[in-house]
This record gives C-alpha cells, structure tokens and sequence, in this order.
C-alpha cells in the first residue's frame, strides 16, 4: 500500500514600519517561519539574503524613512515564492555595474544567482512587488541553461 503526501500551500506575511530595524527584523521573521514550515540548511540562509538584500533595497531607495514594507511568504511542495512590497511604483530594477570599491550595486544580481527565478509587478497607485522563486531542493534550484 503507498500513501501520496499531498501537498499544502502554506502562506505568512508580515508589515514592517520602523525601517531603522526592518531588515533585521524581516530576517528573522522569515528565518522563524521556514523552519516552522520545516526547511533548514542552505536554502532557508539564501532565503535569508534574498529578504535582506531586496527589504534593504524597499527601505533605502522606496520608503526613505517613510511608508511600509511588506513581506509576503508562499510554500507549496518545495516551491518557496518570497514577495516584498513597498508603495513606490516609479522605481524599476535598475541594472547598475558596481564600482569596484563601492559597497552598494550588488543586491539584485546576489539574488539573480540564489533565486531560481525572480521578477517585478509594479501597478500605479498600487506600489510594487519584487518576487523570488527558491526551491527546496538545491539540485534543481538553477534552470538549464539554453544552448
């Protein structure tokens, strides 16, 4: 007799206003909820410096102080989606080629390589959500390369 585990789409989300603490805040609050959820190792710290690097990038370059940060955390079967939402609509991902001495420049292209996919939904007068993919399994965490 075999038994099918049915998978469970798990869902968390958090709202942040005190940006002088927020991103540490977000990280624990999303290293909290993935090992409720029961994930650990590798994948739960690149989920860590993903929320750090795009919660960093909401509270410098969209709140300036001012506003809210929102997180928004979905699960299905190994399939991790961290969204982080802040008010300004105006301001895409910009791809910007760090200076060598220079320590900002270098978030988003961390999060290109520990993502499996990641992307922006911007709506005016609604702000804007930049999203990332993680899987649980860490060999099928990059797509295939095209040839």
């Amino acid at each position: 007799m075999s038994t099918l585990r049915a998978s469970v789409l798990r869902t968390w989300e958090a709202t942040l206003t005190e940006h002088s603490s927020s991103v540490r805040t977000a990280r624990r609050h999303i290293r909290d909820q993935l090992t409720v959820w029961g994930w650990e190792g590798e994948r739960v710290d690149d989920l860590v410096l993903i929320t750090s690097e795009l919660v960093t990038n909401a509270v410098v370059h969209a709140c300036q102080g001012q506003g809210e940060v929102r997180l928004y955390l979905q699960e299905f079967g190994g399939d991790c989606r961290l969204e982080v939402w802040d008010s300004r609509f105006d301001l895409p991902l910009q791809e910007r080629r760090p200076r060598r001495f220079n320590e900002g420049g270098r978030g988003i292209e961390l999060v290109r390589d520990l993502a499996f996919d990641f992307g922006v939904v911007v709506r005016r007068g609604a702000g804007k959500r930049v999203w990332v993919r993680v899987l649980l399994d860490a060999a099928n965490q990059r797509p295939p390369l095209a040839s």
